[in-house]
């Protein structure tokens, strides 16, 4: 398929920057990476005709790659943007972008997960820094390897505004994509980040056979997993329902669904495998190799329901994983205690049930 003119800047040269790159080109569209500091390595094989660093994957030959300080015109002239960078580096990458601006362009929010100082979600965030431009969250169940391979996918772009979220469903729907729209962005990003808090403790359950599992039968502790799983998706609808977002969106792509990829491949669910089998937090994400979203989030999440007065018993077993010294050969105790605190709601003897106001 020759280029139809339609132009994209993805903010962002990572495993999902690139994914969303590549699946515009094949879509018709120019594509550029617009490559942050820390994606010197990306424009190094792009530019030697290489493998993505992470997914070891070709680019597409019409996907640009421009280095840090170098996104002029590409970004400008865009008519859709993807922004596909951690929700930590991401109000400063904005920031940049802001200063060239994009004045035809929808702003697609690949982006997950809570401003760990304010609180805030990718789009309020954007909305912050951008002013007034077409914001859309885009959420899912959409691994980034399987995206570039072409596997059937399919998303939600979240936006209040019928003309950005269906003009981002255009540019992103294709014979293997199918894509979904909505106006709850509350619930679409709340979602997209309590997922990544869930998944971690469904992790947690499945690591915690590892040292509990006494035969083939209780290997994989399959019956703790789902029941984690069920009492993550309780504190979803919580969560959702407290930022003003709706139940549908929690039973849809952007929570069961995301929810459950994530927690079957991706990077939060083994995390929680790894902490749950005795890793300490920094060998996990050591072992890793790159960012584990659930930590901040979890942290996040905990806010969130201090100012809404909820009780998230997940992300209060997460925070107990994330601090306490689980490591040890004798830690069975505080391993049961964990999964009981997610399962039924009641916290550890002398745990603290409600975060600092």
């Amino acid at each position: 398929m020759g280029s139809d003119g339609r132009r994209v800047a993805v903010l962002g040269a990572g495993a999902m920057g690139t994914a969303l790159g590549v699946h515009s080109a094949r879509n018709g569209a120019h594509a550029v990476l617009l490559a942050t500091e820390r994606d010197g390595a990306v424009v190094d094989v792009w530019r030697r005709g290489l493998p993505h660093p992470s997914l070891r994957m070709p680019f597409h030959d019409r996907v640009g790659c421009r280095a840090a300080g170098e996104w002029g015109d590409a970004l400008h002239d865009a008519d859709l943007v993807y922004v596909a960078v951690s929700s930590a580096g991401l109000r400063e990458m904005l920031s940049l972008a802001a200063s060239i601006g994009a004045p035809d362009a929808v702003w697609v929010m690949a982006t997950k997960g809570w401003d760990s100082d304010t609180l805030q979600t990718p789009c309020q965030v954007a909305a912050n820094v951008l002013g007034d431009v077409p914001l859309v969250s885009l959420s899912g169940p959409a691994l980034a390897a399987e995206l570039l391979a072409g596997s059937p996918t399919g998303v939600l772009c979240a936006s209040p505004e019928r003309y950005a979220r269906h003009r981002a469903a255009t540019m992103l729907t294709s014979p293997a994509v199918a894509v979904f729209t909505t106006s709850d962005v509350a619930g679409a990003e709340t979602c997209a980040a309590f997922k990544n808090v869930v998944a971690v403790a469904v992790g947690l359950a499945e690591g915690m056979s590892d040292r509990f599992g006494e035969s083939a039968l209780r290997a994989n502790f399959a019956n703790a997993r789902a029941a984690v799983f069920a009492r993550g998706m309780l504190d979803m609808s919580a969560l959702v329902r407290s930022q003003g977002g709706r139940l549908a969106t929690v039973l849809g792509l952007a929570g069961a669904g995301d929810l459950y990829v994530t927690c079957q491949s991706g990077r939060n669910g083994h995390f929680g495998r790894l902490i749950g089998s005795g890793f300490t937090v920094d060998g996990a994400i050591r072992s890793i190799g790159s960012t584990v979203e659930g930590v901040a989030n979890t942290r996040c999440a905990l806010g969130l329901a201090a100012r809404a007065d909820l009780d998230l018993p997940t992300a209060r077993a997460v925070d107990l994983a994330l601090t306490r010294d689980i490591t040890g050969e004798h830690v069975s105790d505080q391993l049961w205690d964990l999964f009981l605190t997610i399962v039924s709601g009641t916290p550890p003897a002398g745990a603290i049930t409600q975060p600092a106001r």
